[in-house]
């Protein structure tokens, strides 16, 4: 093998640099931008999800046909979802709050080889359910027990497809930002690898500490491991130091005010509100403020919010004012809002955070959810991180991992705001944010001034 080795030459050269043209990856049909991996095999996903998506819908129309012909009532069970209307002063319902759970913390991660499993897995489960519905055609006995076995069932594979169109819409937009800003997340992956290896020490340790309460021989073993215990308790201490220093910033606006009540912090948040169901509103700014609050050694916090309606007839008073279930441009209606102070609006396919707006979706909103965007209009960042992998012709692996379980800023389904959120508010270096007597913080009664 150590012929392959040697240095080329003479025609040689020639012929590896026509070799290398070759290979050079082909062109985009737009543009000169070239190829990349994480395109290709991104392409070759799609094209199966599609193949996919054909043999669903031939298999609905015979699984349709057989219903129709034998069992037409179980036709019901077929009809497609309504589609959630999106739009302007659309709302999403509020759910109950769940009961408040825990779990390890964990790490997660997204690529597109897995992609393409799940949707080997979608289309063996069509294929079972066709040599089914063949089944139920072949045994005229057992035909109606079987279609409504498969009729019930086809709403999971419908959900199936529209879980893997996450998968790919994610890959999408997360391994394109990876190539966009691959210095940053080489830093991101860091962090991933530093938490990862906190939470395994602390793990460990936790392990030790309980197994040496049970048992004397554990405990006479946990012993011998002393100075190793020493050790990993020090090297935990120095990741949580560099995490917290990465995650724990805040970049609070400048409408944000601190009140001192003597051991009773308020921060007050003015918020501006085009919704015209002013009891949703007010569920809102309920479930806001039960969240945010907290109470420390010496003080006890909160968070207030001054909530000022603003009629939509005066955010458009050229009479453009946009109808119910209307798509917007989202960045022109935000502009229609006065400074200084945060948003809530309609109009977002999902629900989200921009810029200091909180801008609602149709889906249904879990509490924890609509507190853990509010903390992105406190200035916090998510407290989780994503890393990668590169995986060279499949594109990358997207790595995510949460940092703190139990921040609501980083587990959204049961998080917890904590003293600390308010203490990096209140206290932080940078703090901009003055004493104000009650009466300064006015609700909006007046037009609100015009963008130019």
């Amino acid at each position: 093998m150590h012929h392959l080795m040697r240095r080329p030459t003479g025609g040689r050269w020639i012929r590896l640099a026509i070799l290398f043209l070759l290979l050079l990856p082909t062109r985009h049909d737009t543009g000169d931008r070239l190829h990349a991996p994480h395109i290709e095999r991104g392409r070759q996903v799609a094209q199966r999800y599609e193949a996919h998506g054909r043999r669903l819908v031939e298999y609905y129309a015979s699984l349709a046909a057989a219903a129709r012909q034998s069992a037409p009532d179980l036709l019901a069970y077929l009809q497609p979802r309504s589609p959630l209307l999106t739009g302007y002063q659309v709302l999403p319902p509020i759910l109950r709050a769940a009961p408040e759970r825990r779990s390890a913390p964990a790490s997660a991660a997204y690529s597109w080889p897995w992609t393409d499993r799940l949707i080997d897995g979608a289309l063996r489960e069509i294929e079972r359910a066709e040599a089914d519905l063949a089944g139920a055609k072949a045994d005229p006995r057992r035909s109606r027990a079987i279609l409504q076995r498969l009729a019930l069932d086809y709403s999971r594979l419908s959900a199936q497809r529209a879980n893997i169109d996450a998968h790919i819409q994610y890959n999408r937009l997360w391994q394109a930002a990876i190539v966009a800003d691959r210095a940053g997340y080489d830093q991101a992956t860091i962090l991933y690898d530093q938490i990862l290896e906190y939470q395994k020490i602390t793990d460990g340790l936790h392990r030790v500490s309980a197994a040496s309460e049970r048992s004397a021989i554990a405990y006479a073993a946990s012993l011998r491991l002393t100075e190793t215990s020493i050790n990993l308790v020090s090297r935990a201490q120095s990741l949580s130091r560099r995490i917290d220093a990465a995650l724990s910033g805040v970049n609070t606006p400048s409408f944000v005010k601190v009140q001192d009540y003597g051991g009773t912090w308020v921060i007050r948040v003015p918020l501006f509100t085009d919704i015209e169901d002013r009891e949703f509103v007010h569920a809102v700014k309920q479930i806001i403020e039960s969240f945010w609050q907290a109470a420390g050694r010496s003080a006890t916090y909160r968070v207030q919010l001054d909530v000022s309606f603003i009629s939509p007839d005066l955010l458009y008073p050229d009479g453009d004012k946009p109808g119910t279930g209307q798509k917007l441009d989202l960045n022109r209606h935000l502009r229609q809002f006065p400074t200084g102070g945060a948003v809530l609006t309609t109009g977002g396919l999902t629900t989200h955070v921009l810029d200091h707006a909180i801008i609602l979706g149709p889906q249904s909103l879990a509490p924890r959810v609509l507190a853990h965007e509010f903390g992105h209009i406190l200035g916090f960042r998510d407290r989780y991180v994503r890393g990668y992998r590169n995986l060279g012709w499949n594109g990358f692996l997207v790595t995510e991992v949460v940092a703190h379980p139990e921040d609501i800023m980083a587990a959204t389904p049961y998080g917890t705001v904590f003293p600390a959120h308010f203490e990096n508010i209140i206290h932080r270096p940078a703090a901009n944010l003055p004493l104000i007597p009650a009466s300064r913080v006015v609700p909006l009664t007046t037009r609100p001034r015009s963008k130019t």
